[in-house]
């Protein structure tokens, strides 16, 4: 078992390139194959499920008992269920993938915090996201610096299209933007979901390297700076605000918290100020040099205005419109499809808690982020308690997603909403005081 979770952690990040090479390349049909990882999930939580109902007697008064996250977990699901025939009973397909986009990261949480096997193998599973990471990036970093982008087309299949958002279409390799330059986004769908997955396991990534007790500093500081080397470029060439924001949030954050909990603030303030100025500054610098890239007025301007859009839209059906009218699950709906009582067409707003609001109203958002907030919360106790590297920046790495989520459907991405809420909760069962009794 301990095997094939790695394999499955692993291989997750190459889930586009292996759907796009088998649709464009092979001319396989992939309308069942492409939700391999979904059937996975779903094997496990019965599997999970008939564990925890078998060693408790099927008596659900004794599950539920103080657990919170399991409470939660479940009321959310329900919520959504509900949604998903919401509100008039016609359910398109569009409807069912929204609830995998908003509930199955959350089945992939649970059946983490009760499978012993990951618990008790955590390192292993960290290094095989690492491993994930290092393989594409050296193989695809280095070929979109400065190899033959179009070559891509021939060997693997992609698209030698401008990527698009356009749902079982082949991706391309790279995005294209004005100006002739290309985004860089891996395997990924588009660049934004490419650089939001890197820049929360770079952080994990610096955690566990500072964590572990390497008696060659030589060792230690190579995997630190190549692996910066690396990721960073890879971030900067995807081209995203978002991730740009990311990026400086969790520095500043992780300073701080450094100064707070390990180090009991004997970092002196002139240092951290410094420090985040140097921070500050650099990215205005690079902001200035591809300002073409991240500041197009008609970008943030957009972003406002599905803003505007979205608070009218909740003001207009305070119930919520069902598990279809935001993106991502809206994407398969063609731009005729309009809301079934609102009149407005499906769109993007850009911001994952808006979703969850347009889809579910107030319920829904409140349970999600109550559930969130549980989770926070472990995560801190922890971070107090073992004062490490690791804790700091699994806790940073965890905030950050939640910062990224006001600017980006970040869940969406399977590759990234899995695999944190997998480790996430497979650390907190192997530190945390409430669940080292599931053991």
């Amino acid at each position: 078992m301990k095997y094939l979770l790695q394999l499955f952690i692993f291989l997750l990040p190459f889930h586009a390139i292996f759907v796009t090479y088998m649709k464009c390349k092979a001319w396989i049909d992939t309308d069942i194959l492409r939700f391999w990882k979904e059937f996975v999930i779903i094997f496990l939580l019965f599997v999970v499920a008939a564990k925890v109902l078998w060693n408790n007697h099927f008596k659900l008064e004794k599950i539920y008992k103080n657990n919170y996250l399991l409470g939660l977990t479940t009321a959310f699901t329900l919520t959504s269920l509900v949604y998903i025939y919401f509100p008039y009973f016609q359910p398109k397909l569009s409807s069912y993938l929204g609830f995998k986009y908003d509930v199955f990261f959350l089945f992939a949480l649970i059946i983490w915090v009760y499978l012993a096997t990951i618990k008790n193998h955590f390192e292993s599973m960290l290094k095989s996201v690492f491993a994930s990471i290092w393989v594409m990036l050296v193989i695809f970093l280095p070929w979109y610096l400065i190899g033959d982008i179009s070559t891509t087309t021939n060997i693997i299949g992609f698209s030698d299209k401008p990527s698009t958002y356009e749902a079982n279409s082949c991706i391309s390799f790279s995005q294209n933007v004005t100006g002739g330059h290309n985004r860089f986004q891996w395997s990924f769908g588009d660049p934004i979901r490419f650089s939001v997955f890197l820049v929360v396991f770079y952080f994990i990534y610096l955690g566990f390297v500072l964590h572990k007790e390497y008696n060659n500093k030589i060792l230690r500081n190579t995997l630190i700076s190549v692996g910066t080397l690396f990721i960073v470029t890879a971030i900067f060439f995807a081209y995203t605000k978002t991730s740009m924001l990311g990026f400086l949030f969790g520095s500043l954050a992780f300073i701080y918290f450094v100064r707070k909990i390990k180090f009991w603030k004997t970092i002196s303030k002139k240092f951290i100020a410094i420090s985040g100025g140097t921070i500050w500054v650099l990215l205005f610098i690079i902001l200035y040099v591809k300002r073409h890239l991240f500041l197009h007025p008609e970008a943030i301007l957009g972003r406002v205005e599905n803003l505007i859009m979205s608070v009218d839209m909740f003001f207009y059906n305070p119930f919520g419109y069902g598990l279809w009218i935001a993106w991502p699950a809206s994407q398969l709906a063609t731009s005729s499809d309009q809301a079934l009582s609102a009149g407005v067409n499906k769109f993007l707003p850009e911001n994952w808690y808006v979703q969850i609001l347009l889809e579910q109203s107030l319920l829904g958002l409140g349970i999600f982020i109550w559930l969130l907030s549980v989770i926070w919360v472990y995560l801190y106790r922890i971070m107090k308690l073992k004062k490490d590297y690791l804790s700091i920046w699994m806790f940073v790495s965890y905030i950050t997603i939640l910062f990224m989520a006001n600017f980006t459907h970040i869940f969406e991405e399977t590759a990234t909403s899995f695999i944190l809420f997998m480790l996430i909760w497979a650390y907190i069962a192997k530190e945390s005081r409430d669940f080292r009794k599931e053991k």
